[in-house]
């Protein structure tokens, strides 16, 4: 085919290309089209380039992850599983190579598959009181231990269905991989300009916070887009559908930019968060803890009473986080639209999980499912197939993700890894090997929904934490289950009358009954969404 031809068809017309950008620790409503009616004050967030990339197809307000946590979402959109399916249940246990990916069956069908920015299927740390030397760097790709003693240069490949990849790992001040390498060698001067010593610290005195004194043109965002934009172009030579997974590493704490994204939001305009006098006293009683004196919880190992001053900073620069990564969204799609592969790209942002900002006295994440951390951004475009300019208020989950892109690519999900070979379909009854739905009548406009219900799971088993949460049009319930399966607390909210979820109805005498249907329903979401695969080989 001439290279001409690939650039006006945007390839094999039968099979769209995908561009998934995904974002680390943005909330649903990070969006300067995403400001829900329900929050007090207007946002002050800009973010054009999402806001066209909505307008050009449609947006999910309530898409939710499955684990509000890096590790265990992250692994969910590739795997299509359930956290407790891939077992990644929390952050610091690493992906099984084992499992079959979204990517990895793209590839086999003919996709040419690369990630540019995190990925985070493996730990960025190692085993607890191990001396790194004697680890094998194969099992700890993305530790920075292994990064910073060169026992590592380049992720494995193809890694997790990645025929290739440009990875970096960490945040901040300590990112690394290939970017720093790239940076070393090509600008060795704003190396240490990454490192906090190097900034500016924040008026207020704000934790984690600082302004980056490097170049915004070396800053780990516009590598990001940079490399997206080299593979997009290098692709659109090629007569071969491709799919790149663009990840950036912001906004997730600490939380710094370089100028003008570090003084872009004025500290007094931001809105502050949704949170009520005495809201403690209704929940388990880590809350309070977590607020006076911190846990070590996966997401945060500091306390959350912050004063207000502070607190606006980081809102603020968080914003600002945002609004970087808007600008290099907009580069990514500007060369999609330059190279003629819009109209045949389908393009997916999202994030992994959200960050609570304040909302209910808490920061960052950790086992806390309230509406800041559970709901993330949620945009579609193919213009080929999916109507502009429609948004959605369908229950929508990150395990919906896997079986919507192989629908669209018209690719089978993956039943066998490269532990175990691919077993025959036995019956017309056999359960499909993923749970997820698909979106496409979604997309289409063919449904207004495709489920009812989506379920979250989160497991700090080292805090003596298992959280199930079920989240349902109107309500949402989360049961808390010790040691000896007992459930002294929960959660339940009515999102109709509550969408802040300020007021915990767990023990409300009118709302028992329908706390016990809730319980059953979960239950039944729980059977429903286990793990099927790996199929079974034979009868015995």
């Amino acid at each position: 085919m001439h290279p001409s031809t690939v650039l006006r068809t945007g390839f094999n017309a039968r099979r769209p290309n995908f561009l998934v950008i995904i974002t680390d620790q943005q909330r649903g409503d990070a969006l300067g089209c995403a400001w829900p009616s329900w929050r007090p004050g207007s946002s002050v967030l800009q973010t054009p380039n999402l806001d066209r990339l909505a307008t050009g197809g449609i947006r999910f307000a309530r898409a939710y992850v499955n684990n509000p946590l890096c590790m265990p979402g992250r692994s969910t959109l590739l795997t299509g599983l359930t956290p407790r399916g891939h077992g990644v249940r929390t952050n610091g246990i690493p992906l099984s190579r084992d499992f079959p990916t979204m990517n990895g069956a793209l590839a086999a069908a003919g996709y040419r598959t690369h990630s540019v920015g995190k990925i985070h299927t493996r730990p960025f740390g190692i085993p607890n009181g191990a001396d790194p030397e004697t680890l094998d760097p194969f099992d700890y790709p993305e530790s920075r231990a292994m990064w910073d003693r060169g026992r590592i240069a380049h992720l494995p490949e193809p890694y997790y269905g990645f025929q290739t990849t440009e990875w970096t790992g960490g945040h901040g001040a300590g990112v690394h991989g290939d970017y720093t390498n790239w940076l070393r060698n090509e600008h060795p001067e704003a190396l240490r300009l990454l490192a906090r010593e190097a900034g500016t610290p924040t008026a207020s005195g704000a934790e984690q916070s600082w302004c980056m004194p490097i170049p915004p043109e070396l800053h780990y965002n516009t590598w990001v887009a940079d490399r997206t934009i080299a593979f997009i172009e290098g692709a659109a030579q090629r007569a071969q559908p491709f799919m790149t997974w663009a990840s950036f590493p912001d906004p997730h704490h600490p939380f710094c930019a370089p100028e003008p994204w570090f003084s872009m939001y004025d500290r007094d305009a931001v809105p502050m968060p949704v949170r009520r006098e005495g809201e403690h006293d209704d929940l388990a009683p880590f809350f309070r803890q977590v607020y006076e004196r911190a846990l070590p919880l996966s997401g945060r190992r500091a306390p959350t009473n912050i004063p207000d001053d502070q607190l606006r900073e980081i809102i603020a620069i968080t914003y600002g986080m945002i609004s970087f990564v808007d600008q290099q969204v907009g580069r990514i799609l500007t060369a999609l639209e330059r190279l003629g592969l819009a109209e045949n790209t389908v393009v997916v942002f999202t994030s992994d999980h959200g960050d609570l900002m304040g909302d209910h006295w808490l920061m960052n994440k950790g086992p806390f499912h309230f509406e800041g951390l559970l709901n993330v951004p949620g945009i579609w475009r193919f213009p080929r197939r999916v109507p502009a300019g429609r948004a959605s208020d369908a229950l929508v989950s990150h395990l919906d993700f896997a079986p919507t892109a192989l629908d669209l690519a018209g690719v089978p999900a993956p039943e066998s890894g490269p532990a175990w070979p691919r077993a025959r379909m036995e019956t017309e009854r056999q359960l499909r090997p993923w749970t997820g739905r698909s979106l496409v009548p979604l997309l289409t406009g063919e449904v207004d929904r495709v489920q009812d219900a989506v379920v979250v799971e989160n497991d700090e088993d080292y805090l003596g934490l298992r959280l199930r949460t079920l989240i349902t049009p109107a309500h949402q319930l989360t049961v808390y289950i010790g040691e000896d399966g007992e459930q002294p607390f929960g959660e339940l909210f009515d999102r109709e009358a509550d969408p802040g979820q300020r007021r915990n109805l767990w023990h409300h005498p009118d709302y028992r009954g329908l706390k016990v249907e809730l319980k059953e329903r979960l239950l039944a979401e729980l059977v429903r969404t286990d793990n099927r695969l790996p199929r079974r080989l034979c009868h015995a």
